[in-house]
């Protein structure tokens, strides 16, 4: 049993066996889901097939300073920091509440010396971090101001729809990477056309993209997205990500069953909804 607060190994060995279920979210806040989780095991697909090609570099070379933008409680970071070790992370957040969550639930994973989160508005440069990035990640807000309806929670609705969210994070990005480094983020598939804009606007060449869809009948409804900052776009579209297999009657409408290849990319949805 983890008792929150008392940090041991035994209970940093719970935690991370129960990942991501037990991470602090505050009340009011926008809950992290599907998303924050399916955007860590994408970029860490990236730092395993880097850790394949230099299998015989030093721990130093192997090394990776990260950044997460708007990273709420932490889930990505978090996620990504505990399929790759050789991760330096940085979660910048402008919520104070969320980063002490974010800051509790690293302690608890035992993860606060590879993980520092900072207070952040994204739009204002921050120069001493410039261009100090081999990776950053990003789940930034979907939502256009006026759609949808609006939440009752204003920490959530910030966290939902803002009209420039998505130049702001790409700019952001682009300031923070080295030259060639490498930006991972996920948005819906419906608003490609404004996603590549924003990657051109910030001069962020577009490499992969892998659609995400609920079932094997229904088109995409998200995208995981990966660029490199200064490079020409060579854009590779991988095959769908199908989440759920199909279940007949009411089953449909409670548990999901995961595909296996969902599984196998982000073997955390089994816990997330157990």
């Amino acid at each position: 049993m983890v008792v929150r607060g008392i940090y041991t190994q035994e209970s940093i060995r719970d935690a991370r066996a129960a990942f991501p279920r037990g991470l602090e979210q505050p009340g009011g806040s926008l809950r992290f889901g599907l998303d924050a989780l399916l955007l860590a095991a994408f970029a860490a697909r990236h730092c395993e097939e880097r850790r394949a090609r230099l299998s015989r570099a030093t721990p130093q070379a192997l090394s990776l300073s990260v950044a997460e933008l708007g990273c709420g409680c932490g889930a990505a970071l978090l996620g990504l920091a505990l399929r790759c070790p050789e991760a330096r992370g940085l979660g910048l957040e402008r919520e104070e509440n969320l980063l002490e969550a974010a800051r509790r639930n690293a302690r608890e994973l035992g993860l606060e010396q590879s993980l520092l989160f900072r207070a952040a508005d994204l739009a204002v440069p921050l120069p001493e971090l410039d261009g100090t990035r081999d990776m950053v990640l990003a789940n930034p807000p979907y939502g256009l101001p006026g759609q949808g309806r609006a939440s009752p929670s204003p920490l959530r609705e910030r966290a939902l729809r803002d009209a420039d969210a998505l130049g702001v994070f790409c700019r952001a990005a682009a300031r923070l990477l080295r030259h060639h480094g490498h930006f991972f983020c996920i948005f819906e598939a419906r608003s490609l056309p404004r996603l590549c804009a924003a990657f051109e606007e910030a001069r962020l060449g577009l490499r992969r993209i892998i659609p995400v869809r609920p079932h094997s009948h229904s088109p995409a409804t998200r995208l995981l997205a990966q660029t490199r900052k200064g490079a020409a776009p060579e854009p590779r579209l991988e095959a769908p990500l199908t989440l759920h297999r199909q279940q007949p009657g009411r089953a449909a409408r409670t548990t999901p069953l995961w595909t296996a290849r969902a599984l196998a990319f982000c073997p955390w949805l089994a816990a997330a909804t157990t």
